[in-house]
């Protein structure tokens, strides 16, 4: 492993991130809410740890990040832009894709998302590839939730990272819900170990902890950059949001929904940071999402 260091520049770093995920994430329930967007939208509050965790390893000018319908937090860990992300989802010629694409169809620099379950998987396998013939120490991640795990070219993409040993590191966001349908109905061993059937080296984290989730992901990068060999982590996590904007989340044991929350990872890495830069982050996204606010509603 490297000597990377999780000191309090980073901790804010992630934690600014998620918090503006976080908000902008609000921010797209609030304008559905009133009939500015149409549509729908699947949200990721709750998850915000993991784009802004092991996003803040990449470089959009050597790396390629594929992400899933889910994927407003991977943009927002990439861009901080909240203004073209609801611009897109709003249909506005000045949103990340000039309204075409939607809450689910984004591309910006090497960033991709489309709407099919698991189906960034294959292309991301297939980018790593190029990355490994053309590139000295570029490499891929590709986000997606256990829901595309069951998908068969999923499985089918894992296999060929392994066989041909491309620097992909794959990032399992287990949810536990594949829409409303609970992981354990439908599988009956952790998912990790399919990546590890193919002969991909894994790891599992329950993503809680920003620092924990940034070092690993940091350090498994670290090291594709040199082996160019594919990884996987497993991320136990949660949304406190539902499938798209219309579920009620009635499915969700009130045990598990409380467990969660109390255990939010924002409010976990807030506690760790003092209480003048969390005052002054709020300061900075209430500022920004009026002036947003305006801006948009303005159109």
């Amino acid at each position: 492993m490297s000597s990377l260091v999780v000191d309090s520049t980073v901790l804010e770093r992630i934690y600014w991130k998620m918090s503006l995920i976080r908000k902008t994430e609000e921010e797209i329930e609030r304008l559905f809410s009133k009939g500015s967007m149409r549509g729908t939208t699947h949200g990721c509050r709750g998850q915000e740890v993991i784009p802004a965790s092991v996003l803040d390893h990449v470089s959009l000018d050597l790396d390629y990040v594929t992400g899933n319908h889910r994927s407003h937090g991977d943009y927002l860990a990439l861009t901080e832009d909240p203004y073209g992300l609801l611009a897109e989802l709003m249909g506005l010629p000045d949103g990340i894709v000039h309204g075409k694409g939607g809450s689910q169809h984004i591309q910006f620099k090497n960033f991709y998302t489309n709407g099919i379950t698991g189906g960034m998987v294959p292309d991301a396998v297939g980018l790593a590839f190029s990355q490994l013939k053309l590139t000295s120490n570029g490499i891929v991640v590709a986000l997606f939730g256990d829901g595309a795990m069951n998908e068969g070219y999923v499985l089918e993409a894992l296999n060929l990272a392994a066989v041909f040993s491309v620097p992909i590191l794959f990032v399992l966001e287990n949810n536990h819900y594949a829409m409303s349908t609970p992981t354990d109905l439908v599988t009956r061993r952790p998912l990790r170990e399919r990546a590890e059937a193919v002969g991909i080296e894994t790891f599992y984290i329950e993503a809680l902890d920003a620092g924990e989730i940034w070092m690993l992901a940091g350090n498994l990068i670290g090291q594709m950059r040199t082996d160019r060999k594919p990884r996987f982590i497993e991320m136990k996590t949660f949304r406190f949001s539902g499938h798209s904007k219309s579920d009620k989340r009635e499915y969700i044991p009130t045990e598990e929904d409380e467990y969660w929350h109390k255990n939010d990872p924002l409010m976990r890495l807030g506690n760790r940071l003092s209480e003048d830069y969390r005052k002054d982050v709020d300061f900075k996204l209430m500022t920004l999402f009026q002036e947003l606010s305006k801006k948009l509603e303005g159109r």
